[in-house]
């Protein structure tokens, strides 16, 4: 009986260790990664116990270690191949909806103790899993939608809603207010994230606005007839403008060659002489500088036949 005691007991480590060597694998964490370390051995229950530091690795163990970044992130809401979601859509004070692309990035806190909440509270909760190779699955896409995109979507409604929408849609100081504005409200100590979340688990968080369109395409090719027709008529009042300098200038042009031909007709007007002696002089000298001779002989009355 001892015996079968000793050989069952030999076994039984004997399986122990299979079991061990069969179901673990080990971690090898990443140099832009931390794990967390839940207890799964066969013989206990689930228990997150600690982290593992970027670039770790450890052979032959039963643990989980879903693994985290510690590089930046971002949430691309701008609707362009590859992005995470179509742009957000927010309300102008003159009642607009507009489709603002926008662009969120930020880093998530790892330091051991957040990490182990924000596994329990999200991760854990929720399926969602980052892997070593940068991919991630779609329950990590969709805890980053509701605690990051929702409630800077959100923010941007309320900032949105203290311009009208030609300055969202076409003022470069404008769409760097909002920017501003965001940023600083999603840092914030009571941010919408730190409220739907119920902590804080990111930092870092940097807005990045793209080129905002009304949602009703209409309203833009409105403007942009209203700026056609104002640049016509803007032209047009510039060409009349010029026009009337142009007859201005040579009405002043015409004073002015009159002047001086009255001035010219005035050096040929002797002591006594009336202003029309004096044109007639003046006729006379333009015609003797051109070749011709005012003074023709006058013949008076005609001969008679005995003269």
């Amino acid at each position: 009986m001892k015996k079968i005691g000793a050989s069952t007991a030999g076994l039984g480590v004997i399986l122990v260790i299979i079991l061990l060597f069969a179901g673990g694998c080990g971690y090898n964490v990443p140099s832009d990664m931390v794990a967390v370390h839940v207890t799964a051995g066969p013989f206990q229950a689930k228990k997150v116990v600690g982290c593992v530091q970027p670039a770790s690795r450890k052979f032959w163990t039963n643990d989980d270690y879903p693994l985290f970044p510690t590089s930046e992130r971002e949430w691309d809401a701008t609707g362009q191949s590859g992005s995470d979601a179509k742009p957000f859509q927010s309300v102008t004070n003159d009642n607009v909806v507009m489709d603002i692309p926008v662009t969120i990035r930020f880093t998530l806190i790892t330091d051991c103790e957040t990490l182990k909440a924000f596994y329990v509270k999200y991760a854990r909760r929720n399926g969602a899993e980052f892997h070593a190779d940068g991919t991630y699955n779609d329950q990590w896409e969709t805890t980053l939608r509701k605690l990051v995109a929702d409630p800077a979507d959100q923010t941007l409604d309320r900032i949105v809603q203290g311009f009208n929408w030609r300055k969202v849609w076409n003022d470069p100081d404008t769409k760097v207010k909002i920017e501003q504005a965001m940023t600083q409200a999603l840092n914030s100590d009571n941010s919408l994230l730190v409220q739907t979340a119920k902590g804080t688990y990111f930092d870092g968080l940097s807005v990045l606005v793209g080129n905002s369109n009304p949602d009703n395409p209409d309203l833009a090719a409105s403007v942009a007839q209203e700026q056609t027709l104002v640049a016509q008529a803007e032209s047009e009042e510039a060409q009349a403008k010029a026009d009337k300098q142009k007859a201005l200038a040579q009405v002043a042009v015409a004073k002015a060659e009159a002047e001086k031909q009255r001035a010219t007709i005035e050096g040929y007007r002797l002591k006594g002489m009336s202003a029309k002696e004096a044109l007639r002089a003046y006729n006379e000298a333009q015609l003797i500088a051109a070749g011709g001779n005012p003074y023709q002989p006058s013949f008076g009355a005609a001969l008679t036949p005995t003269q």
